[in-house]
């Protein structure tokens, strides 16, 4: 398990495991205003931080956190992002697809938003106190074995119940949705959420999801 300290967030130390890594809200808000393209724009209605604030405190507070953690070196009277959260900043401005995972049993949810730029995929979760949990891959030329072994792994966490429903779309406009439910040693799916489910063949959920995923420039 890799230790990764929140400094300067409400949470002091937050165990995660082997390549996933905690941001704070407010870095994430501060690395999403870093450049200003139609894929920030789009990063930021997909992660929910559309009408958040970006004031002079928050970006104090952001920047000195990042500072103390090694993700950030300050260059005169700025700073510039390192290690993660450089990796962070380029996908959020970048990215060509994003695909939103949602799941749900009863009164249970949960979200998981992965963005592709062409050279990096990420995949964010919410988590408590404002707090994000961030997996970053290189696997490009393979997304929707990514987005299978997501959800796969949410699914388990589960414990093996509840649906998931996905969504794709990139800046062209193109959408792609489809809904996922546990069924037997497999998987069931439907392209509505109150469409017939039909069980998926031998490709699987990355099957799928491959079949799902618009065509763009990731």
């Amino acid at each position: 398990m890799a230790t990764d300290p929140l400094a300067g967030s409400e949470l002091a130390r937050v165990p995660l495991p082997d390549n996933v890594y905690g941001f704070g809200w407010a870095e994430i808000r501060y690395l999403l205003g870093r450049h200003s393209t139609d894929s920030s724009v789009m990063t930021r209605t997909s992660l929910g931080f559309d009408a958040a604030p970006d004031d002079e405190v928050l970006v104090a507070a952001a920047v000195a956190s990042l500072l103390a953690r090694g993700l950030a070196a300050a260059e005169g009277d700025r700073a510039v992002s390192r290690g993660e959260a450089a990796v962070l900043e380029t996908v959020f401005a970048g990215a060509k697809r994003w695909t939103g995972i949602s799941f749900r049993d009863g009164t249970e949810g949960d979200l998981m938003v992965v963005l592709e730029d062409g050279g990096i995929i990420a995949m964010l979760q919410p988590r408590s106190l404002g707090t994000w949990f961030v997996g970053l891959t290189d696997e490009v030329d393979q997304p929707a074995a990514v987005l299978a072994r997501a959800i796969e792994a949410m699914h388990e966490v589960r414990g093996g119940a509840g649906r998931f429903g996905v969504e794709t779309r990139t800046l062209e406009g193109a959408v792609g949705t489809r809904f996922f439910t546990p069924a037997g040693d497999g998987w069931s799916v439907s392209d509505t959420a109150d469409g017939p489910a039909r069980a998926l063949g031998d490709g699987g959920l990355a099957g799928e999801l491959a079949a799902l995923l618009p065509e763009g420039s990731a």
